[in-house]
């Protein structure tokens, strides 16, 4: 990851079309990245001028506002250097609550133990594949 290929995939949202090829209207959102790239992301989003180059060239990413969310670090992400864009896109990724949470305890009167346990489930999945753009990263 680094400016060329984020700023790539912004261009690459935002030539995003439809099931019928019509262009859709839609914007990066927010940056996910995995715990080796976390660095990179806070050099990229959090800094007013180019990272690693000499020149006073604004960062055009974070002056235009580009990814109003910012990034984020998941720590569960096995790819060590590929990225992913969330967009707009209004039914892209979903969660939902199946189940919420149920709770229950019993104490046990000989030892004055006390069991817990409590219960909810969901269910992950997408409406919409353009509500997330990833890097391939290096091949």
């Amino acid at each position: 990851m680094n400016e060329t290929s984020l700023e790539q995939g912004i261009i690459d949202i935002a030539a995003f079309t439809d099931e019928r090829g019509l262009k859709v209207a839609l914007t990066a959102r927010k940056l996910v990245v995995p715990k080796e790239l976390q660095f990179t992301a806070e050099r990229l989003m959090k800094t007013s001028l180019r990272v690693a180059t000499a020149d006073n060239d604004i960062n055009a990413i974070v002056s235009m506002g580009l990814i109003p969310e910012g990034y984020v670090v998941n720590h569960y992400l096995t790819d060590t250097d590929a990225f992913f864009l969330l967009t707009d896109a209004p039914n892209g990724l979903k969660m939902f609550n199946r189940s919420p949470v149920k709770t229950a305890f019993e104490g046990d009167f000989e030892t004055g133990n006390v069991r817990y346990k409590a219960r909810e489930r969901y269910s992950f999945g997408f409406s919409d594949p353009r509500g997330i753009y990833g890097s391939p990263g290096a091949v």
